[in-house]
């Protein structure tokens, strides 16, 4: 890729603008009051010598390459680690938790093996890796390191001190999607009770995707047409946001469960169940008796793969149950018999209000979930006075979403 050297009285070396694009703003922006960029722990990875030695062939394999950067970034980088793709040849990683040195050898030894991956004994002694001086409107303008000094100074460089920074960007959000949209993970908590003696057990994490900028919501389709590695993005952002806010509003009381969504996607693939097992096990420091995953995205499904991916989750979670996308308004999803799913779950949408008419509709969809589990969950009721019709209609659990001021007209 070509790069604009641009000359700064006050840089000794000369700093390169590496990438302009005003879709990025949102994204770095977040860094310049971080502290982080001041203190030179913003670096780049590049790929410009894969994209060299490939010449023509380059843009065949692009898509392969960076599924295994990505693979490979999200395996070294811990806790807080942040990357993102900002140019067809430059990673953006941010490493909080390390000093400036000690990330810089980091990336450094991230970027060797990714050389030695894809061009073996031909990859070159320097690597590519550069400081990030300044962001600016998308902007990213980055000066070289001294490779020999930084690995001298990690040695002794002190490890850095301070609290999470829950502002700042994680891995997974906010990102850019496959289509180039920036878009940003939010979520909120939605109370989760049992039904048979109204207790109010945990809470339940409630996604939203937004468009970015103005925030706009994805809907239900738009959410579906997402890539694989979208999603999983979607999925880990979501519980890390959730789980963060569980913490703040919450406090030290530690919850009975906290219900967990998971596309099937995320949890069929290799690459995405690591970090999402990660999530699972560090959501448990805030609940006593467990989680419960709710895996999403299961229409369709075959109900042995379903079955045997159900599996892989299962001993780092409570129970294990299935998000449909709409009630089971006009049939029981039978696709599900003897995936021996621990309960279904399923969006209250726009329910009637009105009470006998809410509870026909609660009664048909209840029943037809019954057919394939004994656990039923309606979630995002718009009231409390929903709880007990639907117990009365035989759902076990449901969760307190936000009241709707106008009725709706029920489901067939």
């Amino acid at each position: 890729m070509a790069s604009t050297l641009v000359a700064e009285k006050a840089e000794v070396r000369p700093v390169v603008e590496r990438y302009s694009t005003h879709e990025l703003a949102p994204l770095l922006e977040r860094f310049q009051s971080s502290g982080m960029l001041e203190e030179g722990r913003i670096n780049l990875i590049g790929l410009d010598a894969i994209a060299e030695r490939l010449g023509d062939k380059w843009e065949g394999r692009q898509e392969q390459i960076y599924h295994h950067v990505e693979r490979t970034l999200t395996r070294h980088l811990e806790g807080d680690g942040f990357f993102q793709r900002v140019s067809p040849t430059d990673y953006l990683v941010v490493q909080p938790a390390l000093g400036k040195f000690s990330a810089q050898v980091s990336c450094l030894r991230y970027l060797r093996e990714l050389l030695n991956h894809f061009l073996g004994g031909a990859a070159p002694e320097a690597a590519d890796v550069l400081e990030v001086t300044s962001l600016s409107g998308g902007r990213i303008f980055a000066a070289e390191i001294d490779r020999s000094y930084a690995f001298t100074a990690a040695k002794t460089e002190p490890p850095v001190a301070g609290e999470e920074d829950d502002s700042l960007p994680t891995p997974w959000n906010p990102f850019i999607s496959a289509d180039g949209r920036t878009l940003r993970v939010s979520c909120h908590l939605e109370p989760v009770f049992e039904l048979k003696t109204f207790t109010q057990i945990g809470f339940r994490i409630a996604r939203r995707v937004l468009r970015m900028p103005g925030e706009i919501e994805l809907n239900a389709q738009e959410l579906r047409n997402l890539t694989t590695a979208d999603i999983e993005k979607v999925d880990l952002a979501t519980i890390a946001r959730g789980v963060s806010r569980l913490g703040a509003e919450q406090g030290n009381a530690r919850q009975p469960s906290l219900f967990l969504p998971v596309s099937y996607s995320t949890l069929a693939s290799q690459r995405g169940r690591g970090p999402l097992i990660a999530r699972f096990k560090a959501a448990t420091q805030g609940v006593e008796k467990g989680l419960v995953c709710e895996i999403s995205d299961i229409e369709g499904v075959p109900g042995s793969v379903l079955g045997a991916v159900t599996g892989l989750i299962k001993p780092f979670c409570l129970i294990v149950v299935g998000k449909l996308r709409e009630p089971p308004g006009r049939r029981s999803p039978d696709d599900l018999r003897g995936v021996r799913l621990q309960g279904l779950a399923f969006e209250s949408g726009a329910h009637p209000l009105d009470a006998a008419e809410f509870s026909a509709w609660a009664e048909r969809a209840v029943a037809n979930a019954k057919g394939v589990t004994r656990s039923v969950i309606i979630h995002g009721l718009a009231g409390p006075e929903y709880l007990g019709l639907a117990g009365m209609a035989g759902a076990s659990h449901a969760s307190l979403g936000a009241r709707r001021a106008t009725p709706a007209p029920p489901q067939d």
